[in-house]
């Protein structure tokens, strides 16, 4: 329903046709549309606007009074699922049910990012910058933190409609929570493959966390979150498939087994079949080599993305294709400034973490931007600390290693206080306007 919108006084004509009367009456959009005053205060949907430096000013907090119109009235709309989805519904509704009433969705998704949140610090402790054997059992921890994440991921949904509390809230909190346990992720492979102090490394982070925003950018466009890539592999594979390879790289000999030359896995081939792979692949590592995979598999889901959004019928000139595009902008930058720092600058860690934030802190704003359907600015400026310590670190010979840590330590910290900000503010705004809590279960005020 439109903002400032006065019931009508004017006396109709009798002789009016009743046509007239009736759309004059209902309470619909288009009888009100005629008594706002001003075309300024009707919600207008931003998505397929541009703009270069700044996004339109908000009167109080980080969201419009449009933007929150939207949101109160956003409906999630998935992809198509997959065969893995429907036959693992029947158990998450079976696990939903055993859950007391009480529970807020939103608490179940935080403990699910809480066993992200205890994985992660183990895996920093013992293998501070991914180059380290991790224990075992830090590994075991970590694939069963991984399976718990996501099943409690796909659980808080349906604890909403079980307790009559669904609400935009548990979306934007569902996936707010994905793009920081991003790290984990990242940390997990990392931590088993050893490729802390290189540039896979950074290759695995940019291409997640890209494919992540992009993600989020179609649905800002398309209005639809892509979550699988046809029946048999989505989301769901990918994350269960990832807490399965750890569990068994716990029973690994990782060192060893990562380690070897392509041409010693490819060694049962014959050495006919050997003679004709190039040089370079034959000396390859297998850890370099499944990285290399991982990166043609992102870009091909990238590409996808890219595709459907462009042939999308609200993306259907020319020039609202460049104002799609021209949002990708501020995180490929990211991509690029991680790859201009040398990994022997500066400890894995600290660059995961720096660029992890910056990352999850764009991401996040896209997110509500797309429900909000808000404009999206070309140069993000949340990522320009970044940006700049990327380039100081790539171009100050008299910076020094620990100087590039202390730097990325401390931008570390202001990303988190600014994301913790942004995420209060943000969350009261929604929780005032849909007058619900974040984390305990309260009925709405009847109209």
């Amino acid at each position: 329903v439109p903002y400032n919108v006065k019931k009508s006084t004017t006396r109709h004509n009798p002789k009016q046709r009743r046509g007239d009367n009736m759309t004059d009456n209902m309470n619909g959009v288009d009888a009100g549309r005629r008594q706002v005053k001003g075309d300024k205060d009707l919600p207008r949907d931003g998505t397929l606007n541009s703009c270069l430096l700044f996004e339109p000013p908000v009167k109080a907090g980080n969201i419009s009074l449009s933007g929150l119109h939207f949101i109160a009235n956003h409906k999630y709309r998935p992809c198509e699922y997959t065969h893995l989805d429907n036959i693992l519904n029947p158990v998450w509704a079976y696990l939903t049910e055993l859950l007391p009433l009480w529970l807020a969705p939103n608490m179940v998704t935080t403990i699910g990012g809480l066993h992200c949140g205890v994985a992660y610090a183990l895996l920093w402790w013992y293998s501070p910058d991914f180059d380290e054997s991790t224990p075992d059992w830090v590994v075991l921890l970590a694939g069963w933190c991984t399976i718990a994440y996501f099943t409690l991921d796909c659980m808080d949904g349906k604890q909403a409609r079980r307790t009559g509390s669904s609400s935009p809230l548990g979306q934007l909190f569902d996936h707010g929570f994905d793009c920081i346990c991003a790290l984990f992720f990242m940390a997990t492979i990392g931590s088993y493959l050893m490729i802390g102090g290189t540039y896979w490394y950074i290759l695995l982070q940019t291409t997640l966390q890209f494919a992540f925003f992009m993600a989020q950018w179609e649905e800002y466009h398309t209005h639809v979150l892509p979550h699988c890539a046809g029946k048999w592999f989505g989301v769901t594979e990918t994350n269960y498939s990832l807490g399965m390879i750890a569990i068994v790289n716990s029973f690994l000999d990782r060192e060893a087994f990562y380690h070897r030359p392509m041409e010693l896995v490819l060694a049962p081939l014959g050495d006919s079949m050997l003679d004709q792979l190039p040089t370079a692949l034959r000396e390859l590592e297998l850890r370099h080599f499944l990285m290399a995979g991982w990166g043609v598999t992102s870009v091909i889901l990238m590409a996808l993305s890219l595709k459907r959004v462009l042939s999308h019928p609200r993306v259907s000139s020319t020039k609202l294709r460049l104002h799609a595009l021209s949002k990708l902008a501020t995180p490929f930058a990211l991509c690029l400034a991680a790859f201009l720092v040398p990994p022997n600058a500066v400890r894995t860690r600290y660059l995961s973490v720096t660029l992890g934030l910056a990352f999850s802190l764009i991401t996040k704003k896209m997110i509500v931007f797309s429900m909000a359907k808000m404009t999206f600015a070309i140069v993000q400026w949340d990522a320009m600390p970044f940006l700049l310590l990327a380039l100081w670190i790539k171009f100050d010979e008299r910076l020094t290693k620990m100087g590039a840590d202390f730097v990325l330590g401390t931008a570390s910290l202001w990303y988190t206080l600014r994301m913790l900000r942004w995420v209060n503010v943000t969350i009261n705004q929604i929780c005032g306007k849909l007058d619900i809590y974040c984390f305990r279960l309260k009925k709405r005020k009847e109209d």
